[in-house]
């Protein structure tokens, strides 16, 4: 089980935002050699008091992988089982009924569930959008 980290997810980047409005994030991770199952990729850091209103990811490798969409406490919060087949344009994810406002710092992350052999080079790309909670997430 590979872990792996992203651009946007990398330690010492945070998304610049406002606390009012939208905020667009979007990150890549380059495949080397092949993907392998159970690999997990941080892909976009978001802050405490987000709460995301869009996410997407996208792949421009070879072969299908099915993945699942989520976080450090659930993999699967936003999509579970959505296949990604061979330079596919777009999957979209679904957000739960009840919005899910991060009281922490975490990140929105893709974990390759299974993967077929030909799955070589390319990349992942996922896009989150994001509003931010006005109240102060320490005062929770």
């Amino acid at each position: 089980m590979a872990t792996y980290t992203a651009d946007q997810a990398q330690f010492g980047i945070q998304p610049k935002t406002n606390r009012v409005g939208l905020t667009a994030v979007t990150s890549f991770w380059s495949v080397v050699g092949s993907i392998s199952a159970t690999t997990t990729v941080l892909m976009v850091k978001v802050p405490a008091g987000a709460t995301p209103v869009l996410i997407q990811v996208a792949n421009t490798n070879n072969g299908d992988s099915a993945i699942l969409v989520g976080d450090g406490n659930n993999t699967s919060r936003y999509r579970a089982g959505a296949t990604l087949s061979s330079g596919q344009g777009i999957v979209l994810c679904n957000l739960p009924a009840i919005a899910y406002t991060y009281s922490v710092e975490d990140t929105i992350d893709i974990l390759i569930s299974t993967a077929s052999a030909t799955t070589l080079g390319g990349g992942l790309f996922l896009t989150v959008i994001f509003t931010m909670d006005i109240r102060d997430p320490s005062l929770m």
